[in-house]
C-alpha cells in the first residue's frame, strides 16, 4: 500500500468530503486536477475496509485504480452508465463514498 492511499484510508470522516452524485465525482475530479496539475483524485468508501481508489476520467469514461493493493488486476475502465453497478457508483447511491478536500 502506497502512503497516499494510506493516508486517505486514515483519514477521519470530518477531513473527507462526501461525493453525492456522477456530477459530482466528475467534478471533484476535475478540481483536483485544476489545483493540483496531477491527473485524477483519490476517493475512499467508507466502511469496514475502506477500500482507496484512485480515479480519473478520459474520453470512455473512468479510469479507476484500486489504491490499496498492490495486484494490477484491481485498475480497470468504465464507462459513465456502468459505473452505477460498480463499486463507486454503488458507494454513491449510499453516501459512502469520500475523497480528501483540497486546502
Amino acid at each position: 500500500m502506497n502512503q497516499q492511499s494510506a493516508s486517505i484510508r486514515a483519514a477521519a470522516v470530518t477531513q473527507l468530503q462526501r461525493v453525492h452524485s456522477l456530477s459530482d465525482l466528475d467534478w471533484l475530479i476535475k478540481e483536483s486536477e485544476i489545483v493540483t496539475g496531477a491527473p485524477g483524485r483519490d476517493f475512499v468508501v467508507l466502511g469496514a475496509d475502506r477500500p482507496a481508489f484512485h480515479v480519473r476520467k478520459d474520453w470512455g469514461g473512468y479510469c479507476i485504480n484500486r489504491i490499496d493493493s498492490t495486484d494490477e488486476t484491481h485498475a480497470w475502465h468504465t464507462k459513465a452508465p456502468d459505473l452505477a453497478q460498480e463499486t463507486l457508483g454503488e458507494a454513491i447511491a449510499v453516501g459512502l463514498l469520500f475523497t480528501a478536500q483540497i486546502h
